[in-house]
C-alpha cells in the first residue's frame, strides 16, 4: 500500500513537471538538506516591477537554475524563485529555511488551493519582527501528507545573493539549527579563550605582538558573528543599518589587526622591506573599503573585502614561505597556521564567488580555519616566548662571564687606581691650599677696592659739602665787618640821643648836633644796609641748615633696617650734595610723583642715586658742548606694585659694546686714576638686593637713561 502511495506521488510529480518544467521537491523523513537548483525556477526582475500574483501567472518566465545552490553574486536586481513542494512525510508542520542571514529583503509566498500565506523579513528590518527569533530566515507552513504547494520567494539584497534553501519537518529544521548553534558556540568559545589568554600574556609581558594578535582574534570572531547573524540576534536587533555596517567594520578590524600582527611577529620590516610596504598598502585599502561603505557604495565595499581577503591570503603565504626558507622559526609556525586559515578563507570566498557549492563545509570553512589558526598562532607566540627566554638565558650567561672577567680586571686595576688616586689626592690638596690662599687674597683685594671706592665717594662728598657750606658761610663772614661798622655808627647816634637826658644840656644845640650826625652817617641808608646785611646772614644760615639736613638724610649709609621712605626726599638730599659738582653748567629737571614711597634700605638707595647721577654729571662736563647746555632729568613714577625712577642725561651716550659691560666690576670709561669701575657694579648689587630691576637705554651723541624699578613692598 505504501509503495502504491509513493508511485502516486511520483506520478503527480511527473505531471507537474510537464506543466511547469521544474521538478517538484518532495520533503522526506530524512534530515533537512539543501534544495538543489534543479528543483528551482528562477527569474531576474531587473526593474523590480513584478508582484507575486503577476509573476505566478507568467510561468514561462521561470527557468530551472543550473547549479546546486543559487549563487547570484552581487546584483541590484530583484530575484524570484519558484518551487513546488510535496509533503512526503506523515507530519503536517513543515518549514523552509533560508540559511543566509545577510539578505536585505526576503518575501515568501505559499500558495495552496488558491490560498496564500506570506512572510516578509530580511536584515534590513528589525530582528524583533521575525516570526522565529533565529538568525536564519525560517518560514513555517502546513501541508497535509501527499499535498503540494507552490513557494514563491522574492529576494533583493545589496550583499551577495546566495540562496541556500532547506526544507523539512519543522522539528527537524529547529533541531538542525540547534546543531548549527552548537558548532558556532564551540567556535566562539575557542576564540574567547584565545582572546583572554593572550590578553593576559600581553598585560604580563607588554609585547605588541600579543596586542595585535588579540585585535585580530576579536575582529575575525566578531566578523564571523556578524556574518552568521549572531550580532543582529543578540546585540543590534533594533538597528539593522548598524548590523549591516558591523560586517564591514569587523572585517576591516580583523584585516588590519592581522597585518599589524604579521609586521610585529615576523621580521618583515628588516628582511623584506618592500613586502612591509605592501602590507601597509593592504591596511590602507581595508580602511578605504570601510569608507566606501559609509559613502553608500555597499556592493563595491563587499567586492573590496572579498578581493582583499583572497589577495592577502596569497600575499601572506608568499612572504611566510620566503622567511621560512631563510630559516625563521616563527615564520614556519606562521606558515603552517596561515595555510590552514588560507584553505578555509579560499573555500569561503570561492563559495561566495560561486566556484564551490554551498554546503556545511563551505559554509563553516572560515570559522573552522580561523579557529585552528588562532590556536596555532597562540602556540607560535608561546614558542616565541620560549625562544626569547632561551636567548635571555644565553645573554645572561654571557653577561655573567663578562662580569667575572670585568671583576678580575677591576681588581687588577684597583691597585693601580689607588696609587694614582693617592697621588692625585695629594696634588688636589696642594692645589686646594693654593686656591684658598688665592681666594683670601682676592677677598682682601675686593675689600680694599670697595673701601677705596667708598673713600673716593666720601672724598668727593666731603669736597662738595665743604664747597656748598663755604658759600653760605661767606655770606655770614663777609657781612660781619660792615654790620659791625654800621652798628658802631648806630651806637654813636644812640649815644647822642642819650646825652639829652644829662642835666643842664642845651636841648636845641644837642638836637642840632644829632641832626647833623644823622646827615653825616646817612641814617636812612644805615637802616637799609643793616637790614640787607641781616637778610644776607639769614639766607646763609638757611642755606647752611639745608645742606646739613641733606647731609643728615644722605648719611643713612650705615642703616641696616628696612624702612618705608619717600624716594623723592632721598633724591633731593643727593642733589644738594652734588650741586657744587655741576658748576652752574647743568640744568636739573625734576618730575616727582608724590606717592613714590618704597620699603628699602635708605642709605643704600641714596648711594644708588648718587652714583648714577654723579656719572651723568661727569659725562656731561667731560664732553661739554658750547652749542648745548647740559641737562639731567630725574623722574619718579608710582605704579601698581612698583616705583619707577628714571635718570636721563644729554651727555655723549654709550655704544652697545660699552652698555653691555657697564655693570661689570672694575669696568670704567675714565682715565687711569680717575675711577675704580665699581660704582655701577655696587649699584647693580644694591638694586638686586632690593628685588628690583635696572635697565639702561643709550644712544651715542644723544644721551643715556637709567630706568630703576623697585617693588613698593620688599620681599625676601
Amino acid at each position: 500500500m505504501k509503495h502504491k502511495w509513493l508511485l502516486c506521488v511520483l506520478f503527480l510529480a511527473s505531471l507537474h513537471r510537464l506543466a511547469f518544467a521544474e521538478i517538484p521537491y518532495i520533503i522526506s523523513e530524512r534530515s533537512p538538506s539543501i534544495i538543489e537548483g534543479r528543483y528551482l525556477g528562477i527569474y531576474e526582475d531587473v526593474d523590480g516591477v513584478w508582484d507575486a500574483t503577476s509573476i505566478l501567472k507568467e510561468a514561462g518566465k521561470f527557468t530551472p537554475f543550473q547549479g546546486r545552490v543559487p549563487n547570484l553574486q552581487y546584483s541590484t536586481s530583484t530575484y524570484w524563485l519558484k518551487l513546488e513542494i510535496i509533503n512526503g512525510t506523515n507530519e503536517k508542520l513543515l518549514a523552509i529555511e533560508l540559511s543566509n542571514p545577510q539578505l536585505d529583503s526576503v518575501e515568501a509566498f505559499f500558495i495552496r488551493n488558491n490560498e496564500w500565506l506570506s512572510f516578509k523579513t530580511g536584515d534590513a528590518l528589525p530582528f524583533s519582527q521575525r516570526l522565529f527569533q533565529h538568525q536564519h530566515f525560517i518560514f513555517p507552513f502546513e501541508l497535509d501528507s501527499g499535498e503540494n504547494c507552490i513557494l514563491l520567494l522574492k529576494v533583493k539584497s545589496m550583499e551577495q545573493v546566495n540562496i541556500p534553501l532547506l526544507a523539512g519537518r519543522r522539528k527537524d529544521i529547529l533541531t538542525n539549527n540547534y546543531q548549527t548553534d552548537l558548532i558556532a558556540g564551540i567556535y566562539f568559545g575557542i576564540m574567547f579563550v584565545m582572546f583572554f589568554y593572550n590578553l593576559f600574556l600581553f598585560l604580563s609581558i607588554r609585547d605588541k605582538s600579543y596586542l595585535y594578535y588579540i585585535t585580530y582574534i576579536a575582529g575575525i570572531a566578531l566578523a564571523q558573528a556578524a556574518l552568521q547573524g549572531y550580532v543582529f540576534k543578540y546585540v543590534l536587533f533594533d538597528w539593522p543599518y548598524l548590523n549591516q555596517l558591523s560586517v564591514v567594520i569587523f572585517s576591516a578590524v580583523s584585516g588590519v589587526g592581522a597585518i599589524q600582527f604579521v609586521r610585529t611577529f615576523l621580521p618583515i620590516k628588516s628582511k623584506l622591506p618592500l613586502i612591509d610596504k605592501g602590507l601597509k598598502l593592504f591596511a590602507i585599502v581595508y580602511v578605504l573599503a570601510l569608507i566606501i561603505y559609509l559613502l553608500g557604495w555597499r556592493q563595491l565595499s563587499y567586492n573590496f573585502l572579498d578581493a582583499l581577503a583572497l589577495t592577502l591570503s596569497f600575499y601572506a603565504l608568499y612572504f611566510s614561505i620566503r622567511l621560512s626558507i631563510q630559516g625563521e622559526r616563527s615564520a614556519m609556525f606562521f606558515l603552517f597556521a596561515w595555510s590552514i586559515f588560507m584553505i578555509g578563507m579560499f573555500v569561503f570566498v570561492s563559495r561566495n564567488l560561486g566556484w564551490l557549492p554551498f554546503n556545511f563545509l563551505t559554509k563553516n570553512a572560515l570559522i573552522i580555519g580561523s579557529a585552528i589558526e588562532a590556536v596555532l598562532l597562540s602556540v607560535a607566540l608561546a614558542d616565541r616566548i620560549n625562544i626569547l627566554k632561551k636567548e635571555k638565558e644565553t645573554s645572561q650567561a654571557l653577561a655573567l662571564q663578562v662580569s667575572l672577567e670585568n671583576e678580575k680586571l677591576v681588581r687588577e686595576q684597583n691597585l693601580v687606581l689607588e696609587a694614582k688616586v693617592a697621588e692625585r689626592t695629594e696634588a688636589l690638596q696642594k692645589t686646594n691650599y693654593e686656591l684658598e690662599n688665592t681666594l683670601d687674597d682676592l677677598k682682601n683685594t675686593q675689600t680694599q677696592l670697595v673701601n677705596s671706592e667708598k673713600m673716593a665717594s666720601l672724598g668727593q662728598l666731603t669736597a662738595g659739602i665743604a664747597h656748598e657750606i663755604n658759600n653760605p658761610i661767606n655770606f655770614v663772614t663777609s657781612n660781619i665787618v660792615p654790620l659791625r661798622r654800621d652798628m658802631d655808627d648806630l651806637m654813636t647816634l644812640l649815644n647822642a640821643y642819650g646825652e639829652l637826658h644829662v642835666a643842664g644840656v642845651d636841648y636845641q644845640a644837642q638836637l642840632a648836633k644829632i641832626k647833623k650826625l644823622e646827615r653825616e652817617l646817612d641814617f636812612e641808608f644805615l637802616k637799609e644796609e643793616i637790614n640787607i646785611l641781616l637778610n644776607g646772614m639769614e639766607e646763609g644760615a638757611k642755606r647752611t641748615a639745608e645742606i646739613v639736613k641733606g647731609l643728615r638724610i644722605f648719611s643713612r649709609l650705615d642703616e641696616s633696617d628696612l624702612k618705608k621712605v619717600d624716594i623723592n626726599e632721598g633724591i633731593e638730599s643727593t642733589l644738594i650734595l652734588l650741586n657744587s659738582s655741576m658748576g652752574g653748567k647743568i640744568d636739573l629737571v625734576k618730575n616727582y610723583d608724590p606717592d613714590a614711597f618704597v620699603e628699602c634700605y635708605p642709605g643704600k638707595m641714596n648711594q644708588v642715586i648718587m652714583n648714577i647721577t654723579n656719572n651723568a654729571i661727569q659725562a656731561i662736563l667731560e664732553n661739554e658742548s658750547p652749542l648745548q647746555r647740559g641737562v639731567v632729568e630725574i623722574t619718579t613714577q608710582s605704579e601698581q606694585d612698583h616705583v619707577r625712577i628714571s635718570i636721563r642725561d644729554n651727555g655723549p651716550g654709550m655704544t652697545s659694546e660699552t652698555k653691555e659691560k657697564i655693570f661689570d666690576p672694575f669696568f670704567t670709561t675714565k682715565q687711569v686714576g680717575h675711577g675704580t669701575g665699581l660704582g655701577l657694579s655696587i649699584v647693580y648689587s644694591i638694586i638686586e638686593a632690593h628685588n628690583g630691576k635696572i635697565d639702561v637705554e643709550s644712544t651715542p651723541k644723544v644721551g643715556t637713561t637709567f630706568h630703576i624699578l623697585l617693588p613698593k613692598q620688599h620681599t625676601k
